[in-house]
């Protein structure tokens, strides 16, 4: 579903270069608008499995006090995100009475926490290839590396740090696909947190593809 959203953006954006006028650019552009509204409603059963995480992160920390301190206060981002995603959807459906103005306002807030929780979670790969969470996973994910060639060296087992190897090497590739769907997704958050973006719909259109992809492949490689 969010492929199909936003490779809309970009089938849109190369019709009407073609001809400013064209049907089927309007027709898809028709069809944007109901898919972005289902993938909020999908979005509605986020909150009991957000709480689920919560407990679960909380009685499982993670192993360093910063780790723990960035995942509580992703938390806290996404508590505050979720709600006020419901509520703008809602209010601009007519199912509450909020006048334009606060519905604005509620959408942009929710956008603010939702790039609040990207940025705690990741930075343009580029400059940083691990930002805050990501850079502290990294490290242990290196420190757990280091520690098996230590191992090796003392001959233990060989099939089971292969195992090891091989665990690590998974975790290592889905933080680095994490990497790449949160710096797609940084732009967005921008976009959608701005009353007036300077991002052009392309620009959307190309960003959300990324993620998109990115999480169709995470989940088929989970399968």
């Amino acid at each position: 579903m969010q492929l199909a959203q936003y490779f809309t953006k970009l089938l849109i954006w190369r019709l009407r270069r073609s001809r400013a006028d064209s049907p089927l650019a309007a027709r898809l552009a028709n069809l944007y608008a109901p898919v972005a509204d289902f993938r909020v409603m999908l979005r509605y059963n986020g909150i009991p499995a957000l709480v689920q995480w919560i407990l679960h992160s909380e009685a499982n920390p993670p192993p360093t006090p910063y780790l723990r301190l960035l995942y509580r206060l992703q938390n806290a981002a996404n508590l505050m995100y979720y709600p006020l995603e419901h509520i703008y959807w809602l209010a601009s459906h007519k199912v509450l009475r909020l006048s334009e103005q606060t519905v604005n306002a509620v959408g942009m807030w929710s956008c603010r926490f939702w790039a609040a929780y990207v940025s705690l979670s990741d930075w343009i790969t580029t400059v940083m290839l691990y930002f805050l969470q990501l850079q502290q996973e990294a490290k242990i994910l290196a420190a757990r590396s280091t520690d098996l060639v230590a191992r090796a060296r003392r001959g233990e087992d060989r099939e089971v740090l292969r195992t090891e190897h091989r665990t690590i090497a998974k975790e290592m590739d889905s933080l680095l696909l994490n990497a790449l769907i949160n710096t797609a997704y940084f732009p967005l958050t921008i976009h959608w947190s701005l009353p007036s973006s300077p991002l052009p719909d392309v620009a959307v259109g190309i960003c959300g593809s990324i993620a998109a992809v990115g999480q169709t492949y995470a989940a088929w490689k989970a399968a």
